[in-house]
C-alpha cells in the first residue's frame, strides 16, 4: 500500500477515535489499536499524537471547505449561479453530517491552546473567505455596483457567518428542520445582506 493511503487511512481512524472518545483519548495508542497496527507505524508515517491530530484537524478542514471551494474557484455559470451553488453546498450533502460538526467542534476547544492548530484553522478560514469575497465582488460587479476591498470584506464575514451559524444549528437540530429548509434560508439570507436576488438553482444532493 503507497505511503499516502496509509497515512490518509490513520487519519481516518483518528478521526473515529475522536469522534467516540473524544480529542484527549485519542492516543497513537488508541489509533494503533483501531487500525490493527503498530503504534510504531504511526510514529513512523506522523512522529507524534500532535502532529497526527494536526493532520486529522487538516482533514476536517478539507471536509468541511473542499465543496464550498471547489464552486468559489469555478467558472462555469455566472458569478450569480455560483453564489447560489456556494451556499448550497455549504449546507448541505457530507458536509451537513453531524459528524462533521462534532469533529470540528472538538478541534475548535483546543485551537486557542495549540499553535499548530491555530495556525491550521487560520490557514483554511482566510482560503474560504477569501474566494467568498472574490466571488462576491464578480457578484456585485455583475450588478454594476462600485465596492472597495473592505465592503467585500464585511460581506464575505457577514455571509460567512450566516452560513456558518446556520451549519451549527442545522448539526444540532437533530432533524428538527430538513436540508432544504436550511438551505432556502441561507440563500434568501444572502440576498438580504447583498441586495440582490440569486437564481433558483437545482443541486443533486445526496
Amino acid at each position: 500500500m503507497p505511503d499516502f493511503d496509509r497515512q490518509a487511512d490513520m487519519i481516518e481512524t483518528t478521526l473515529d477515535c475522536i469522534a467516540d472518545l473524544g480529542i484527549q483519548a485519542t492516543t497513537v495508542r488508541a489509533v494503533a489499536a483501531r487500525a490493527g497496527i503498530s503504534n510504531g507505524l504511526i510514529r513512523h508515517h506522523f512522529g507524534s499524537k500532535e502532529n497526527l491530530l494536526l493532520a486529522a484537524y487538516r482533514r476536517t478542514i478539507e471536509m468541511m471547505t473542499e465543496p464550498a471551494l471547489a464552486v468559489l474557484q469555478a467558472t462555469e455559470g455566472t458569478p450569480h449561479e455560483r453564489l447560489a451553488r456556494f451556499v448550497v453546498v455549504s449546507l448541505s450533502g457530507a458536509v451537513a453530517d453531524p459528524r462533521l460538526l462534532s469533529l470540528w467542534a472538538t478541534f475548535i476547544s483546543q485551537i486557542h491552546i495549540d499553535p499548530n492548530l491555530s495556525r491550521a484553522h487560520r490557514a483554511g478560514y482566510h482560503a474560504y473567505r477569501n474566494a467568498a469575497e472574490a466571488l462576491i465582488g464578480q457578484v456585485l460587479d455583475a450588478e454594476g455596483r462600485a465596492t472597495t476591498d473592505a465592503e467585500r470584506k464585511r460581506a464575505a464575514i457577514a455571509i460567512s457567518a450566516v452560513i456558518d451559524g446556520l451549519w451549527i444549528e442545522g448539526g444540532l437540530s437533530d432533524g428538527e428542520f430538513d436540508e432544504e429548509l436550511q438551505v432556502s434560508i441561507g440563500l434568501r439570507s444572502v440576498e438580504a445582506l447583498l441586495g440582490l436576488s440569486l437564481p433558483d438553482i437545482t443541486q443533486k444532493r445526496s
